[in-house]
């Protein structure tokens, strides 16, 4: 075994008992973000339509599969296949 000091296992304190930043606090995002709404916002395009299954190609807009350069469809089927 090592002698490494573990914060994770003394409460979350440094050795000279402060607290240690990196240690997880079991809240999301540190409880700087609520939850439900980043959920909320998960899906969503920047334009707020909730249509992120367009296959236009309009260069780099939010949520386009690789930024609209390659079709999804295509990419799924040419997916598991071994040339």
């Amino acid at each position: 075994m090592s002698d490494t000091y573990k914060p994770t296992e003394h409460g979350g304190l440094k050795q000279d008992g402060t607290e240690d930043k990196r240690v997880g606090t079991g809240e999301f995002a540190h409880g700087k973000v609520d939850p439900v709404d980043a959920g909320a916002q998960g899906g969503k395009t920047s334009d707020g339509s909730g249509n992120s299954g367009s296959k236009s190609n309009q260069g780099s807009g939010a949520g386009q599969f690789a930024h609209g350069k390659v079709d999804p469809v295509e990419a799924g089927k040419k997916g598991g296949q071994t040339s």
